[in-house]
């Protein structure tokens, strides 16, 4: 799915604002960061509460040991998806929760962290196996798809569950295998934590009986149903939200106007390389390019037309560089390209070369066709610099030699 398209960050503040879901960030000791409404509002708590020590561990009568598994999962790089706990309130409820935790280990953010309140639904759940024919009637009109297993094969399904893969009639389900419903490559995994009875969340990819694919948490859990344990499936439509979610993974590494990936991102990756090219003795390149006088662009023409020119300048980039080479906008009109495994001087010229010949192409916006030149500063690892600050630093200092002496490109002491 193609997540190019800017997003308004109003849009953002408020999904964080008006989450019904406890969303979180907590540092490396445990401590809670920074949270949205939702999280005090579970919590029954303020904001002075929650911004002390090991929160995690203040309204709940936790284990130590647990707690500092939790964090040493997260800080190993690994997220802790989807999974039933309990969450003491300050006012001493105890509140049926499903967590997750997504690992970042970036700056002093251990993880992004969400709650969602299933003490409602927890609570139904209990009530109904204490008694069959209820459990069964009230399935019917729980808001959440329910599935029963037996032996791979579904053996009862809600109007919920009816109405998420798009079934006509409950005999067209009934007997069915439930890998016809459900598409994962963790088959498996997920079979034997249903033949152990092992209560878990997942989250996987469901096939409507159209042919339309969906993303589903599913919660698995075994079940005394009419006369036999069975595992039960309780499958909530997601999908929304996973493209949402996707949204901002890719917002958090590119730019929303060219699509480019941003300075984050590049020099995350220019790290990898650098390691790389010091393991194997190898070289690379770093262009750093911007646009000559494109503030007149701005001034004269306007910003709506500064921002084509800029998004079709990117895509003149994505053309002539090589696949694998990583692109990348700072801001404004400037740009930066990794191009990686070079074996001399002679790739990054032939590179340049062919930029510079594209760049003097006009641009054709609207009804208007515009001229404009740019300027190219290169640095070579390692003879111009062995780290990424001193790489783009050179090449920014190379830039500025090409466009104050007019040469197209120019390589650092050149």
């Amino acid at each position: 799915m193609d997540f190019k398209q800017s997003v308004d960050p109003d849009v953002l503040e408020l999904v964080w604002n008006n989450s019904n879901d406890a969303l979180f960030t907590v540092d490396y000791d445990g401590k809670v960061l920074m949270a949205n409404p939702a999280f005090a509002k579970i919590l029954g708590c303020a904001e002075e509460d929650w911004q002390v020590p090991n929160h995690l561990l203040v309204f709940q009568e936790q284990d130590e040991e647990e707690f500092q598994q939790l964090l040493n999962t997260l800080k190993s790089g690994k997220n802790v998806p989807y999974y039933m706990t309990k969450r003491k309130r300050k006012d001493g409820k105890v509140l049926d929760i499903l967590a997750s935790y997504g690992a970042v280990n970036e700056g002093n953010v251990l993880a992004v962290g969400t709650y969602k309140d299933f003490t409602e639904q927890m609570e139904i759940r209990r009530k109904l196996e204490s008694n069959q024919e209820s459990y069964r009637n009230l399935l019917e009109f729980f808001p959440y798809a329910v599935f029963m297993i037996k032996d791979d094969a579904v053996i009862y399904i809600n109007q919920t569950g009816m109405d998420l893969i798009g079934a006509r009639s409950k005999k067209d389900v009934l007997g069915m295998s439930v890998w016809q419903l459900i598409h994962t490559e963790q088959q498996f995994s997920i079979r034997k934590l249903l033949i152990e009875g092992i209560q878990t969340t997942v989250l996987e990819k469901m096939k409507r009986v159209d042919g339309e694919v969906l993303w589903a948490e599913i919660t698995m859990m075994r079940v005394f149903f009419e006369g036999q344990y069975v595992n039960q499936l309780v499958v909530r439509d997601v999908t929304e939200k996973k493209h949402y979610e996707e949204q901002l993974k890719y917002f958090a590494y590119h730019d929303p106007l060219t699509g480019l990936t941003n300075r984050r991102y590049f020099t995350k990756e220019m790290k990898k390389v650098v390691e790389e090219a010091r393991r194997n003795n190898g070289m690379f390149g770093v262009m750093f390019i911007d646009m000559d006088d494109f503030k007149k662009v701005n001034d004269t023409l306007g910003h709506e037309v500064g921002d084509q020119l800029l998004i079709k300048f990117a895509d003149r980039l994505k053309k002539n560089v090589r696949e694998g080479d990583v692109l990348c906008r700072i801001g404004g009109d400037e740009f930066l390209i990794l191009i990686k495994n070079i074996r001399g001087k002679q790739t990054l010229v032939e590179i340049a070369t062919r930029l510079q010949k594209a760049f003097q192409v006009p641009y054709q916006i609207e009804d208007q066709s515009i001229v404009v030149t740019s300027s190219i500063g290169i640095a070579i690892f390692p003879q111009d610099g062995i780290d990424v600050k001193t790489l783009i630093s050179n090449s920014d200092q190379a830039l500025y030699e090409a466009k104050k002496y007019r040469k197209g490109f120019v390589f650092y002491k050149e």
